[in-house]
């Protein structure tokens, strides 16, 4: 019941922006269940490239002293652009972030502030220090022609080495001394293309991050302006101060 009030909601807040703002263009949420399988048994096209996705979403941090979960909806358009929105029960926006390269911004509408930098002034430790590594967290390969199932060392387009895991030519897991350790979890096809709904990640000071999507969308069209915050209404602060 909770899930269908927050979709509800989303829809309502994005048709309200996109009126007199012209912000965004998400088509209607999808209803319905998607079919879940393990990653041996996911049927998807070869050759399906994303280059946007839309889906509900929701957010969860774990560490030995403190767990906050929070849910909202999530557009992302390659190759380096990612627009999160987390609204309250009652479908009002709780804070929006930004990223755009190696530039983040984070909104916080409720206290009217805003705090911008670069990914590296992000705290080491925290709810927020997961967004450090969001690129190399969403990074995920295009499926193996030769669908394999294998375990390798390589060099990520970070220039970082890492060990990845492959199942069925799906990425499963990989993990780097500076990043810390990723899973990707209840594939499921859409559009043909494999989509993790559930990705898993620990980082080096063993905080846990976990985000789940609900009812994902690819390839959807963005109008321009979409990703570019809007900052007049808020007092920005350097994103250092978060620390």
């Amino acid at each position: 019941m909770m899930l269908n009030c927050l979709v509800v909601k989303g829809i309502m807040f994005i048709k309200t922006l996109r009126a007199p703002l012209l912000l965004l263009l998400i088509p209607v949420f999808l209803s319905g269940c998607l079919a879940l399988h393990p990653p041996a048994e996911v049927t998807y096209v070869g050759g399906v490239l994303v280059d946007s996705l839309s889906s509900n979403v929701s957010f969860s941090y774990e560490s030995p002293d403190r767990s906050i979960s929070v849910s909202g909806y999530l557009m992302y358009r390659k190759p380096d652009q990612i627009r999160v929105v987390f609204l309250s029960p009652f479908g009002s926006v709780l804070q929006e972030i930004y990223v755009h390269g190696d530039r983040v911004t984070i909104i916080d509408a409720g206290n009217g502030v805003a705090f911008s930098g670069t990914y590296m002034d992000l705290p080491d430790k925290g709810d927020y220090s997961g967004w450090r590594y969001i690129h190399w967290l969403i990074d995920i390969n295009p499926p193996d022609a030769s669908r394999s199932t294998s375990v390798i060392d390589r060099i990520n387009r970070f220039g970082e080495p890492e060990k990845a895991a492959f199942e069925n030519g799906l990425l499963i897991s990989k993990a780097s001394a500076a990043a810390g350790h990723v899973r990707y979890g209840r594939y499921t096809a859409v559009q043909g293309a494999p989509i993790p709904l559930e990705i898993t990640y620990e980082n080096v000071a063993k905080e846990k991050f976990t985000i789940k999507l609900e009812d994902p969308e690819v390839n959807v069209p963005f109008v321009d302006g979409a990703f570019a915050p809007s900052l007049n209404k808020f007092h920005v602060y350097p994103l250092s101060r978060l620390k």
